[in-house]
């Protein structure tokens, strides 16, 4: 493995090493970096994973960081794990390279742990002001922003994101799982890890980035259900815990049973045209919307009534392939359980002695 390093904006013994994995991205990359750049702290250092990449994701060479090209495409897991390996830094910093940190937001990571020595790792939000303008990305990214500036600040999970934690403690849980070879739920297992092996993590609501995603509906119903419900899924069933947090509130979770109810009762009263059936139904739908008043105060206050109410169906239908995602996890979980398969890519738990992936 190969280092390309300017050190000359790198700080000669950084408290923090800011770690971008990147795959083909160089123009979120080019933002991202000049984002890093014009943070009023200068104690760090900045390591990019070039993740086998074949566009002009080298010409981060511009800037002041330590470059780490890797020869094939193994995944953000394993490229995280490789710029935590040559991290210099008490504590490591993890960002996705489509996003950009406000000016204050490594010096708040720093002070976070300065405030809080308890704590193992900390990880903040997105920011209510994503760059791309349509209504998906819009959409997405402030719910994103929603979720996590309404959880608990005890958090039981962790986000690479944005998100730190002192490197002993990043070392000694071997890092990421390399299993996962696309980007899905490496952080969250990780941070499952990191509970049950008695680690602090904190949500600080005041570290925030900026998302830089486009999203289409077609990538988010995806993204949702192949890379986060149904493997967060087969995590939880695995670790026998059912967190009580985020998207996995007990509150969201009635409002998938109730919306995915509705959806049978519809069907039922379809072919056996019942209008009690059918009202049954619709009364269900109109619970789940006057419970989530609120969520929709908020998509009125940032983007208007009329954006606000087409957020409504698309929530609706969240709640649907949520649904579908969590039997699609369970389904596959007591799969591997009864039939197990000695590669399967959902194998989790491998000892800590070894770097995920490469046993």
């Amino acid at each position: 493995m190969s280092e390309a390093t300017n050190e000359s904006a790198n700080s000669s013994n950084p408290a923090l090493s800011v770690i971008i994995p990147v795959y083909k991205d160089a123009k979120n990359l080019q933002k991202c970096l000049e984002g890093i750049m014009r943070s009023h702290t200068r104690n760090f250092e900045c390591i990019v994973v070039d993740d086998g990449s074949t566009d002009e994701t080298t010409t981060a060479e511009q800037f002041p960081i330590k470059i780490i090209p890797l020869p094939v495409k193994r995944g953000p897991a394993h490229a995280r794990n490789a710029g935590a390996d040559v991290a210099r830094g008490d504590i490591l910093f993890f960002i996705d390279s489509d996003v950009v940190v406000h000016p204050d937001t490594l010096s708040k990571v720093l002070q976070t742990f300065e405030n809080y020595p308890q704590i193992d790792a900390v990880f903040g939000s997105y920011d209510d002001k994503p760059e791309h303008n349509g209504f998906i990305s819009q959409y997405k990214n402030l719910f994103h922003h929603y979720v996590h500036q309404t959880a608990r600040e005890q958090a039981s999970t962790f986000w690479t994101g944005c998100g730190a934690i002192k490197k002993h403690v990043f070392q000694e849980l071997a890092g990421f799982n390399e299993q996962y070879g696309q980007p899905a739920m490496e952080d969250i297992e990780f941070g499952v890890r990191l509970r049950k092996n008695g680690n602090k993590i904190l949500l600080n609501k005041d570290i925030q980035v900026t998302h830089l995603k486009k999203w289409t509906f077609w990538n988010l119903v995806k993204t949702d259900v192949f890379a986060r419900a149904v493997p967060w899924t087969y995590v939880i069933f695995k670790n026998k815990n059912f967190p009580d947090d985020l998207n996995l509130k007990s509150s969201q979770r009635i409002r998938v049973f109730f919306v995915c109810s509705s959806i049978g009762l519809m069907t039922a009263g379809t072919v056996f045209s019942s209008f009690l059936i059918w009202a049954l139904a619709l009364s269900l739908i109109v619970l789940v919307i006057v419970s989530n008043l609120k969520f929709y105060r908020f998509f009125m206050k940032k983007q208007g009534l009329k954006f606000a109410l087409k957020v409504i169906p698309f929530h609706l239908l969240y709640y649907f392939y949520s649904g579908l995602g969590f039997f699609l996890g369970a389904l596959l979980f007591y799969q591997n359980k009864i039939f197990p398969r000695e590669n399967s890519r959902a194998k989790i738990g491998l000892t800590k002695k070894m770097r995920y992936g490469q046993v």
